[in-house]
């Protein structure tokens, strides 16, 4: 059946074409092909259930202008919001990403974007939009004055979101007595925790996550439920320069050009198995990847972020 569809090809925060994380082409820890932005993705959380879901932070070198209360470049998996402009809508996700669709109405219900592989809806509540990424454990995402309120699975499964006082999301809920609580200093998210409904009131069964931040308010360090943490440490613009691990081992980036423009140029590792080199050509859109054992190989991108070639030399 034929669908309605506006193709607007995703961006990242810097304007260049990006696709979603697991369909970008990377390199090492990982590095995209494509940008030559950092795409840093760790779970720290998990709410199980029938609709499970993974609280997951992003850090994309392209957002280091953007902090949505996780430090500088950081996203996470419950922040997505909606903003309107004229009669279009822009999908801000998880992953900093903005996607364009025209504004639906009930002429038209349903609007897919090919080229994002993305579809919005109207909802069954008043001024409900519903956004979707194809694939195949779809998750829509619905939304209310540009806010996210539920995500929900094809067969009707549905986690809800609660917001405190200042707006922010407090907890995300199973609706089966199990959930996950959002914690705040101020405006930085600084703990998840996991919460079961006993005896009519939520209670803390285990703390997954906590998160400790410098005095510009970046992420410093994250902590786990068994008490592994790992420490960033950042440029002036806050493009990531050292991830340190619990056992002691590093991993280093150097860049080119600067801010949420900026692109891998060296990629190592405090062991030595792992140093890696990027030489961007702008001229037909490819890098050269040097590996420490001399190995080379080249990747392709068209300007829709889509491998066309990938030469291993």
């Amino acid at each position: 059946e034929p669908h309605d569809d506006a193709p607007d090809q995703a961006k990242n925060p810097n304007g260049d074409a990006a696709d979603c994380v697991p369909n970008t082409c990377t390199n090492g820890c990982p590095v995209s092909m494509v940008t030559g932005e950092e795409l840093l993705t760790l779970t720290d959380a998990v709410l199980d259930g029938v609709l499970p879901f993974e609280f997951t932070r992003l850090y994309r070198s392209s957002a280091v202008e953007i902090d949505i209360g996780l430090g500088f470049g950081w996203s996470h998996t419950l922040a997505h919001r909606l903003a309107f402009d004229g009669d279009g809508v822009i999908w801000i996700d998880h992953e900093s990403r903005r996607t364009r669709f025209p504004l639906p109405n009930v002429a038209r219900p349903a609007i897919h974007n090919s080229l994002s592989r993305a579809a919005i809806f109207l909802g069954d509540e008043p001024e409900e939009l519903i956004l979707a990424m194809a694939g195949d454990s779809a998750r829509f995402y619905h939304f209310r004055a540009g806010r996210l309120t539920a995500i929900s699975d094809v067969y009707g499964n549905r986690l809800t979101l609660q917001r405190d006082r200042s707006d922010r999301i407090q907890r995300l809920d199973n609706g089966a007595g199990r959930s996950l609580l959002l914690r705040y200093d101020r405006a930085q998210l600084v703990a998840v925790d996991y919460q079961v409904f006993v005896q009519g009131e939520w209670s803390t069964e285990q703390n997954l996550a906590t998160y400790r931040f410098d005095a510009r308010q970046r992420l410093l360090t994250a902590t786990n439920a068994v008490g592994d943490s790992e420490r960033y440490d950042y440029d002036d613009h806050h493009v990531i320069l050292q991830r340190q691990l619990t056992g002691g081992a590093s991993f280093f980036w150097e860049w080119q050009r600067e801010g949420k423009a900026a692109r891998c140029v060296r990629h190592w590792a405090s062991f030595s198995q792992m140093n890696t080199r990027y030489v961007w050509n702008d001229d037909d859109a490819s890098v050269t990847v040097h590996y420490v054992d001399g190995t080379e190989e080249v990747y392709v991108h068209d300007e829709r972020a889509r491998l066309v070639r990938q030469v291993a030399a």
